[in-house]
């Protein structure tokens, strides 16, 4: 098949080099970044560009997920590194390349189209073409004695034996990210794509505990007031959440801020709860689920 000379389609191998040209000009990550996420999880079938004289001067990739909706699983795609060279900004060439993704999906009979907008605006632009504001975020904020208080309450659990963190996922996190969202609607990461987000996680300088049952994922940082802030990005377990928040309470830091499902049933602290991710129901049957809704979870992200 001919390559589109102008207008949107599917990337080429040729392409690569110029989405990470691109990916690096409007994001700033490093090239080795995304030349890994290339190489993992991105694939010319599920790569999409607008190219003007046959030069791909816009484009986004989707990544194969799956969408738990209670006791159903969906086929989903997660859109992500939507990006236009500034020169050719204003143009309506994303808003081509979306509505290509779209036709990819009725054609391929994927059910949803996921997305994570970094600022309100973008959720503005996404709310433009039928994307839904229904992942949402549990944010909990306490210092270190709140955290020690949470941990004493909270029902003992047995001492476990730390993982070898190695950086790479070890072969049973897939089924414990299941068993500790399972509760509610969420997004499910192969585990290839887990060993990419673990990966990126590590090469950015972030934290992880891992356990035979259980991980948390974090980030240290210091404040404008000189303090230490403790960030999780992602914390799940097959069992109790007592062993690792205790773990946590051991790493030094001043403050703690637990990004949870919206779902989880962890009180104490300053909690708020906050917007995380858009849908786009796309087959009939992901326009019925899709009403049953709530609080879903994404959680991890890419790029």
């Amino acid at each position: 098949m001919a390559t589109i000379l102008t207008g949107p389609g599917l990337a080429s191998g040729a392409d690569f080099e110029t989405l990470t040209e691109l990916w690096s000009l409007s994001f700033g990550a490093p090239a080795p970044i995304i030349r890994n996420i290339q190489t993992l999880v991105a694939d010319t079938d599920r790569t999409v560009v607008y190219r003007e004289d046959g030069k791909a001067v816009a484009g986004a990739y989707l990544l194969e997920t799956t969408l738990h909706i209670g006791d159903e699983t969906y086929s989903a795609y997660y859109f992500f590194a939507a990006a236009t060279h500034p020169d050719f900004r204003r143009k309506g060439y994303m808003g081509q390349v979306i509505r290509y993704c779209r036709t990819l999906c009725e054609e391929r009979n994927i059910d949803f189209l996921i997305l994570v907008p970094t600022d309100n605006d973008l959720y503005k632009y996404f709310s433009r073409f039928g994307f839904r504001a229904n992942f949402y975020l549990k944010t909990t904020q306490l210092d270190r004695e709140q955290l020690a208080a949470m941990v004493e309450k909270m029902e003992p659990a047995e001492e476990e034996t730390p993982a070898e963190d190695t950086g790479f996922v070890p072969v049973d996190i897939p089924p414990i990210r299941h068993a500790a969202l399972q509760g509610g609607s969420y997004v499910e990461f192969d585990r290839q794509a887990l060993q990419y987000l673990f990966f990126e996680h590590v090469y950015r300088g972030g934290q992880s505990i891992l356990l035979d049952d259980g991980y948390v994922l974090y980030d240290l940082a210091t404040d404008d007031t000189g303090d230490t802030v403790l960030t999780v990005r992602e914390l799940c377990t097959a069992d109790s959440q007592a062993t690792l928040l205790r773990k946590l309470s051991e790493v030094d830091a001043d403050q703690y801020v637990l990004n949870l499902p919206a779902f989880d049933s962890l009180r104490g602290g300053r909690t708020s709860t906050g917007r995380a991710g858009m849908d786009l129901a796309v087959s009939k049957r992901a326009v019925k689920a899709e009403r049953t809704m709530k609080n879903a979870y994404i959680g991890l992200t890419i790029g």
